[in-house]
């Protein structure tokens, strides 16, 4: 694409459309500012062209976006009421262009919030503990529909701009469900988490990051950094969602994640040739999530050491000749406890033993199962 022509193509914002006097997009069409035009096209070719050290590139493009705000300046003088505008209008010019180069910072971590997104989209309001009506109210979809458009996008202030109106019409909706009464982040989040996992955004964690690595930290204050750091805690939420999380029972969560799972499977040539998974990967990814979540039950269900630690057992270390005729009905029912605990642990360590097998039987070639054993301890 030209450079030159992108520039002077480039979309006025809606603070410029109202200005008077000629916008920074009309003043960088006139030959006062071809030597600074002519540098802001030069820089962005050498980032396209990978001519930066990668692990400096976002500083260098803070910088060098603020170096041109700087000279835009110097060469217009324009009054402090504009600085605001023009430094936004000279962000735009940069990072559109360099979106789709800068943009999949961390594609890894996007597959598997993603992954998550869609194995979980299950998930009802009811399982947030929310009004189950919430899909009804009549901005809810607009929420949706701002969270979607954050991959659309194309500039740090434009995909800012997405998540602070998605929190702020989601605060909205809270304070209207609560007839007014007084709410706060922990009302807004679950609402926020289920209008994510109905967008299912497909660069969730890329564009977080490319929103802080090149929108400068002094344009994400107050309110934008409430509802940005909002929208970052959703996105953990999800991307370690469990059963643990939500208002259900461990069964109906096994049942509707592998409800999820086979439609995944089932979808596999879709989705594969839309890059989206490597399902091997995201099977092995699932796997892995319900042993972890087995292995949660086990310490949850297992009491012997933390009964040990909560109740202080009176007869923990006692010698059985040291016990009188009196504290034997107490000694029993201690006794009685943590023999329960114990079976319920041989239980729940015998279920995830059959599992982790079921797994190992799963999977498609001796390599892999060598090396599930191995991963399990098994061999």
């Amino acid at each position: 694409m030209d450079q030159t022509l992108m520039i002077d193509e480039s979309e006025q914002s809606f603070e410029q459309s109202r200005r008077v006097e000629p916008t920074v997009s009309d003043k960088m069409k006139r030959n006062e500012s071809a030597t600074l035009k002519q540098k802001i096209i030069n820089f962005i070719r050498d980032v396209q062209q990978n001519k930066l050290p990668l692990d400096s590139v976002p500083s260098i493009v803070q910088q060098k976006i603020s170096d041109f705000e700087d000279e835009f300046q110097d060469l217009w003088k324009e009054s402090d009421e504009y600085l605001r505008e023009n430094g936004e209008a000279i962000e735009k010019l940069v990072m559109k262009p360099l979106c789709s180069k800068l943009v999949s910072i961390d594609p890894v971590k996007d597959r598997e919030i993603e992954f998550s997104m869609k194995a979980y989209s299950f998930v009802q309001a009811k399982h947030l503990e929310i009004d189950e009506n919430i899909e009804k109210h009549k901005i809810f979809n607009s929420v949706v529909d701002l969270i979607s458009k954050i991959d659309k996008v194309e500039t740090p202030r434009e995909k800012l701009n997405c998540i602070v109106n998605a929190g702020k019409q989601t605060s909205a909706i809270v304070n209207q469900m609560a007839n007014n009464q007084p709410t706060g982040a922990d009302n807004l989040l679950p609402v926020l988490i289920y209008a994510t996992l109905k967008a299912q955004p497909q660069k969730a964690y890329s564009n977080i990051l490319f929103v802080s690595y090149y929108r400068s930290p002094k344009r994400i204050t107050g309110e934008d950094e409430y509802y940005f750091t909002t929208y970052e805690s959703t996105l953990q939420f999800i991307e370690k969602l469990d059963y643990h999380k939500l208002n259900i029972n461990h069964q109906e969560f096994q049942d509707l994640s592998k409800e999820r799972l086979d439609v995944i499977k089932n979808s596999q040539n879709e989705l594969s040739q839309n890059g989206i998974f490597n399902m091997d990967a995201h099977q092995n990814y699932v796997n892995l999530q319900m042993i972890k979540m087995k292995i949660q039950d086990l310490q949850r269900k297992s009491k012997f050491y933390e009964q040990s630690k909560k109740y202080k057992l009176k007869f923990n270390q006692k010698q059985l000749n040291n016990i009188t005729l009196n504290e034997i009905p107490e000694f029993y029912d201690e006794y009685q406890n943590l023999y329960k605990n114990l079976l319920e642990m041989q239980k729940d360590i015998h279920n995830l033993y059959n599992l982790t097998n079921e797994i190992i039987k799963e999977s498609q070639s001796e390599t892999k199962k060598v090396a599930t054993r191995k991963f399990f301890g098994i061999l």
